[in-house]
């Protein structure tokens, strides 16, 4: 439920509010990764604006990772072109989700523009937003993710600009571990969810993705992961509310 006191801001602080909430830590997590992604994209043969178009266009890890490998491999355009988008499929749910959250067709955009924000969204600034839910109302949601994923976008391609020529100054495998420090963060976030469908997903999935490694090898993230979501999804929408529910 939203805080009421955050009913009397205005668009415009919004933004503000959340630029903020993104300076605090997000945007500084997302910089260092995308800088780890820069080392993993110049190592793979890219040059500088191969690296910085790479972002700007992709903005998901993932897929970003998936593209410098491959291109690395020597892999033909079309090949890559799969992999990315795959890597990236995961990207569709979250923008639904987004989406939804935000009420966008409540706000009257075009199509171009609804596409234009969403091509913005991370998994830092979904993950935000779900919080933010909890304090704003409804109408002020995308201002304030307008505001965030701005605010983390931009830290991210500096990430990449700088991350493209530490290499020269910082050993590569140093920064290869910086990569991590993104989805760190995140669980960190869920962990701290107040929705426990949310942590029950993460805990789900985590303890499935080994089991199934040994079958279905890379697939096991990807089937864990629904899993893992469905499952608790099943517990938010029956059981947890069978415990609510009075008995008759």
């Amino acid at each position: 439920m939203a805080n009421p006191e955050f009913y009397a801001l205005n668009a415009s602080q919004t933004r503000r509010n959340a630029a903020i909430d993104a300076l605090r830590a997000p945007c500084y997590a997302l910089g260092i990764t995308m800088a780890g992604f820069s080392t993993i994209a110049r190592e793979s043969g890219f040059d500088f604006w191969m690296a910085l178009v790479t972002s700007l266009g992709v903005w998901g890890m993932p897929g970003q990772v998936a593209f410098a490998s491959l291109y690395s491999a020597g892999a033909s355009l079309f090949i890559i072109f799969v992999a990315v988008s795959l890597a990236n499929m995961r990207m569709l749910l979250m923008v639904i989700s987004a989406a939804d959250m935000m009420h966008l067709k409540s706000h009257d955009l075009p199509l171009w523009k609804r596409i234009f924000w969403m091509q913005f969204l991370a998994i830092t600034a979904w993950a935000n937003l779900g919080l933010a839910q909890q304090k704003y109302p409804s109408h002020l949601l995308l201002p304030y993710y307008q505001g965030f994923a701005l605010t983390i976008f931009a830290f991210g391609i500096l990430g990449t600009i700088f991350g493209f020529f530490l290499s020269d100054l910082l050993p590569p495998d140093i920064l290869r571990v910086v990569i991590f420090i993104t989805p760190i963060y995140i669980l960190l976030l869920i962990i701290n969810a107040r929705q426990k469908a949310n942590r029950l997903a993460v805990l789900i999935g985590g303890v499935l993705s080994p089991v199934f490694f040994p079958f279905s090898g890379e697939w096991a993230i990807l089937i864990a992961g629904i899993l893992g979501g469905s499952l608790a999804s099943l517990y938010s929408r029956f059981i947890a509310k069978w415990h609510l529910d009075p008995v008759q």
